[in-house]
């Protein structure tokens, strides 16, 4: 039998100390999946919009490229030519290096709120990292993808540019609205554009990379994201987004 001081010995503490702290790394490993798991549960974004990858729909991107400036509302293209903007390659539209996923529409997504009912969204999927030295807002990520050309867009041309940047920016694991953002980190979000109800959604869209330059304003006293030059663009198909919930 044994003695007290066998049940109270060192090597028994010791034991025990080591089994509590494995449970406890164990606990902890195993609530951090937890709340990972619940994160992607809880988001009905992703559920509507990651559904399959673009690669699975056999289509590639129609590049068109900018033969001139003048055509565009006086936009200024980055260099001579645009480079091809395409689902799965890394660019520089600055402040960011984006890589674009896929497009899709959808007529309701939680957490984003169209103008008037019935508006469906134009949501464009990607990947992407602030080059910026500081915080960024969500607005001064507005015209980073903008559209060209798409009917019933709810939101106004840029009158520097004559494209229609996002409405909103969501991050895709959770849904909250994408700001701020810190520099270096890489984020899944989901760029929104507004569309009215009363029209045909897009089969395809064109989509414009727009880079930007941070320099002193003119008007005010401070340093701000201006000047926008387009840096690609391209053609992408579009199809309707499918709840992975409905097992399809």
């Amino acid at each position: 039998m044994p003695t007290p001081s066998d049940e109270t010995g060192p090597a028994v503490v010791d034991a025990a100390v080591r089994r509590r702290a494995d449970a406890l790394r164990g606990g902890r490993a195993e609530a951090r999946a937890g709340r990972r798991r619940i994160a992607v549960a809880r988001s009905a974004v992703a559920r509507r919009l990651l559904d399959r990858p673009l690669r699975d729909l056999g289509a590639g991107a129609t590049v068109v490229l900018l033969a001139s400036t003048a055509a565009f509302g006086g936009l200024r293209d980055a260099g001579t030519t645009v480079d091809a903007l395409a689902p799965g390659t890394a660019l520089v539209a600055a402040p960011l290096e984006v890589t674009v996923d896929k497009v899709l529409w959808v007529d309701e997504l939680p957490g984003a709120y169209p103008s008037e009912d019935g508006n469906r969204w134009i949501a464009v999927l990607t990947t992407f990292r602030s080059t910026h030295d500081a915080t960024l807002l969500g607005p001064e990520l507005r015209p980073t993808l903008s559209l060209e050309g798409v009917p019933g867009l709810v939101g106004r041309p840029d009158p520097a540019t004559g494209l229609v940047g996002s409405t909103e920016r969501l991050v895709l694991t959770d849904g909250s609205r994408l700001t701020p953002v810190q520099p270096g980190l890489e984020h899944d979000a989901v760029f929104l554009f507004e569309q009215d109800g009363d029209v045909a959604p897009p089969t395809e869209v064109t989509l414009v990379a727009v880079g930007q330059t941070f320099r002193s304003s003119s008007l005010q006293d401070l340093d701000e994201w201006t000047d926008p030059a387009v840096v690609a663009r391209g053609t992408l198909p579009v199809r309707e987004a499918v709840d992975s919930t409905e097992g399809r």
